[in-house]
């Protein structure tokens, strides 16, 4: 009786792991990329505007896109759209890295962003259709933190350490085309081991409803991560003002195609289930985690003056902390429904506290502990954050509820990087130096523990929860 039972078990876990090396990739190329800006200006001649674009093109297009991915997953199949995710990832990365000029680099990075929404979803949409039962998916997802934390430890140092090395005089072109083989790899073994979990069936797409939610999305996450570049002008607010519309026409719109018998996008149903619904909010305030990253990395480089290789380093006890905290909570059955605000907690605490050590000038071993016991705090609230999200969801829907749940990551990011970042260089104003950098990251950071902090107290489990 055991082996019928464990062979499909078996071939659920080998299809896991090539399903987190494909995970792998959008992440990791979004922090890899942080610290090649500066050779990416020198060597394309990019202008500010542009250099910002080569991040925000990226970003935006993966958010705008999530949900619809998602969709595309449950309709037509999770292991084709996975595929075909990344057979679009593996081109626009070739056409990344041989760029001749900023205009290709930003179309290239818009389809590397586009690419990595289709991707990502089929992930945790597998996931959870490949492991039904409470105690596998909890051990899947946190494989799915652990893999989280490494493509943030990985990324952040691998991009310095490959541009301070510069391999065959390629410079931040290896940033893109070194991941090219390990591309192919994941599609041929995905080709093999990854089951078909999605309907694949002719079901058509909510073509409109796609439509209005990529238009509903855009309209925040692009305003938000361009406006402070571009002194705010008046098109920011009109894009923003457009939300409530097109949110308003995407929800009725919804509505009249389920009474009329046919296929929504999104089953409004969805956010009837408690669970998935405090998890959006949750995963909206998760994600400001984002501006930490960024000016973390701007404090050292150009606060601190510090080489592109030395600041990957400084940020990896939180990519550490982020791989350890994981291994450490998956034997913590009885604790699993705290987790998530016990992680957060951890971390808000030591958000709290790294920004009193850059403000007091505090260095020796204080600060990267800091940093990797915060990092251990995302760590183990991670996983319990997809575990809440979609732990009650029917499968069928598992791909657009992951959608739904990175764009809320993705839209926290977003405004976590354009409202913090603006209260950064706000403080910053025209000053200069360490102190001046050490006192704006400081007030970003506390900001930025402001936002974990209610996060966390939407998360707290009633007791009900706890006890089922």
């Amino acid at each position: 009786m055991a082996r019928p039972t464990a062979r499909p078990m078996t071939r659920a876990w080998a299809a896991l792991v090539v399903l987190l090396a494909g995970g792998f990739l959008p992440p990791l190329d979004f922090f890899i990329v942080n610290v090649a800006l500066s050779s990416i200006q020198e060597s394309l001649g990019a202008s500010p505007a542009e250099l910002q674009l080569v991040i925000s093109a990226y970003a935006s297009a993966y958010a705008v896109f999530l949900i619809t991915g998602g969709r595309l997953g449950d309709l037509y199949g999770r292991r084709r759209c996975f595929l075909s995710g990344l057979v679009g990832f593996t081109v626009a990365s070739l056409g990344c890295g041989l760029a001749p000029s900023a205009p290709v680099l930003l179309v290239s990075r818009f389809v590397q962003g586009a690419s990595a929404a289709i991707i990502q979803p089929q992930v945790l949409g597998s996931i959870r259709a490949l492991f039904p039962e409470e105690r596998a998916l909890a051990r899947a997802m946190n494989a799915y933190g652990i893999m989280m934390g490494m493509a943030g430890a990985i990324g952040q140092f691998s991009g310095g350490a490959l541009i301070q090395w510069n391999l065959d005089g390629l410079g931040w072109r290896t940033v893109f085309l070194l991941p090219l083989p390990v591309c192919a790899l994941i599609l041929l073994l995905g080709a093999r081991l990854v089951p078909e979990t999605g309907r694949g069936g002719a079901v058509k797409l909510d073509l409109l409803g796609a439509a209005l939610i990529t238009l509903s999305l855009a309209a925040v996450v692009v305003p938000l991560s361009e406006g402070r570049q571009q002194g705010w002008p008046a098109w920011v607010f009109a894009a923003l003002a457009s939300v409530v519309p097109l949110v308003w026409a995407f929800l009725t719109w919804e509505a009249r195609l389920r009474r009329t018998g046919g296929m929504p996008l999104v089953d409004l149903t969805l956010f009837r289930i408690p669970s998935f619904r405090r998890g959006v909010l949750v995963a909206t305030l998760f994600f400001f985690t984002t501006s930490f990253y960024l000016l973390f990395g701007l404090y050292q480089q150009e606060g601190r003056g510090v080489e592109p290789l030395q600041t990957g380093l400084a940020i990896v006890p939180y990519g550490v902390g982020l791989f350890v905290g994981p291994l450490l909570t998956a034997p913590l059955v009885a604790l699993r429904p705290r987790l998530l605000v016990i992680g957060m907690s951890i971390q808000v605490a030591f958000y709290i506290l790294i920004g009193v050590l850059v403000a007091a000038g505090i260095e020796g071993p204080s600060l990267p502990a800091a940093v990797f016991l915060a990092g251990l705090g995302q760590g183990i609230a991670f996983p319990r954050l997809f575990a809440t999200v979609l732990g009650d969801v029917p499968p069928a829907q598992a791909g657009v509820a992951a959608g739904i749940t990175n764009s809320a990551l993705q839209v926290g990011a977003a405004v976590s990087v354009a409202g913090i970042g603006s209260l950064f260089f706000a403080v910053l104003g025209d000053a200069g130096g360490e102190r001046a950098y050490a006192h704006a990251f400081s007030f970003a950071q506390w900001a930025v523990s402001a936002g974990l902090l209610l996060g966390m107290i939407i998360a707290i489990p009633s007791r009900r929860r706890v006890g089922a």
